[in-house]
């Protein structure tokens, strides 16, 4: 062999290939984990904070006119918690359909499938309400029942959502929620305002801090 045939690559001006930057690679990688993350999660701080004044206006003045603090008939006070609930929902609405702008494939038919989810359990909840209504007379049992069975469904679904997006944050409030409808129903249709009026928007508080202290260890990352 000729010493020209063993001259190397550079030795005939020839460009060597860079090394590959395991490093800038591995940023690379963390970067685009971060940005999933926060389209994933988006401001869900913001929705638990608005459920949780919800629930405290609603269920806080349903319990004013079920013991008499508050100056409201029972049936206003059902009035201010479906308008409470009602602005509570299409604020939510709003909010995850902004969040959910360009997201496409298996994530937008996770998100299809479980916002479906949500439909069907509460138009299965207002199936259930003649039933309801035709075993008792008592106004409170009759609302202890509904409630009871709307907030199974919010508490399976939190568990389900927190399953299908590995988000912990919503797996603990699906928890939390069946814990405090156990409680509530056996605090009896006397006390089951008090304990929801307590425990459900100490719930949604404290999954809304989870959420700013996560969106803000995202924000950092970045």
């Amino acid at each position: 062999m000729t010493p020209q045939a063993q001259e190397r690559p550079a030795e005939r001006g020839e460009p060597e290939e860079a090394p590959l930057d395991l490093h800038a690679a591995l940023r690379l990688v963390n970067d685009a984990e971060t940005r999933a993350r926060r389209e994933l999660y988006g401001d869900d701080a913001m929705v638990y904070l608005i459920w949780g004044l919800a629930w405290l206006v609603g269920y806080g003045g349903l319990h004013g006119a079920r013991f008499g603090w508050l100056p409201l008939a029972p049936e206003q006070a059902m009035l201010i918690f479906g308008a409470c609930i009602l602005v509570a929902l299409v604020s939510t609405v709003v909010i995850i359909t902004r969040q959910s702008r360009g997201i496409r494939g298996h994530s937008s038919f996770l998100g299809a499938v479980y916002g479906g989810g949500w439909a069907l359990g509460f138009m299965t909840m207002g199936a259930l309400g003649g039933v309801v209504v035709a075993m008792t007379d008592d106004y409170w049992l009759r609302s202890m029942a509904f409630n009871g069975i709307a907030i199974l469904i919010v508490g399976l679904m939190y568990m389900a959502g927190g399953a299908m997006f590995n988000d912990r944050n919503q797996a603990v409030l699906g928890v939390w929620f069946l814990v405090v409808n156990i409680v509530s129903l056996l605090a009896g249709p006397v006390h089951f305002l008090t304990v929801l009026a307590v425990l459900g928007p100490a719930g949604f508080f404290a999954a809304a801090l989870a959420g700013t202290v996560r969106r803000r260890r995202l924000l950092a990352g970045a």
